[in-house]
């Protein structure tokens, strides 16, 4: 375990036994065992949210054409969920930009990769994220900043036209709007 990564660990709740056994087969241990030290919450300054699977699965089922073998594990600041599919693969759901993408084979370097900073380039928006806080202040962790309008609806991909939004609600709306990840 990266213990760098999870010193300013923003605990939100704890996971239950119950939960643990139910994801226990279905989820790398890594990630469990995250959830038995820490429980769910944020790290990486809010960025990245370590989530319940059960609250966002209806989510991802609606709106994610992989839903059938994708299982929700994280959601970063700008409301891409981080699934965990097929049971060896990590994929990403850009709901802003309307793609999905295949991001890491495996588990077990994962938390040591969120401190590369070629992955976190690649993969993750993490300046853009430390602008939009700059500007509109720290998220809760229900809380993504929401471009508004809608990318696919002719907004501009800056930093001004970002705003706090219900992670929930604004991926329901862009499904509604513009459909669903294929």
């Amino acid at each position: 375990m990266n213990n760098e990564l999870f010193k300013n660990f923003k605990k939100n709740a704890e996971v239950s036994d119950e939960l643990i056994a139910k994801y226990r087969e279905k989820l790398p241990t890594e990630l469990i065992s995250v959830w038995k030290e820490y429980g769910f919450g944020s790290i990486l300054d809010g960025y990245l949210k370590i989530i319940n699977p059960d609250e966002y699965q209806e989510i991802i089922d609606m709106s994610y054409f992989r839903a059938d073998v994708s299982i929700p594990i994280l959601v970063t600041g700008f409301g891409d969920i981080i699934t965990w599919e097929k049971n060896k693969y990590i994929g990403i759901v850009r709901y802003k930009i309307g793609d999905a993408d295949i991001i890491s084979t495996g588990f077990k370097y994962f938390f040591g990769d969120l401190q590369d900073d070629y992955f976190i380039e690649e993969y993750l928006e993490i300046d853009k994220y430390n602008e939009a806080i700059s500007l509109l202040g720290k998220l809760e962790y229900d809380e993504c900043f929401g471009y508004v309008p809608l990318l696919g609806l002719g907004g501009s991909e800056k930093v001004e036209n970002l705003d706090k939004v219900k992670i929930k609600e604004h991926i329901e709306l862009i499904t509604l709007m513009l459909g669903k990840i294929e």
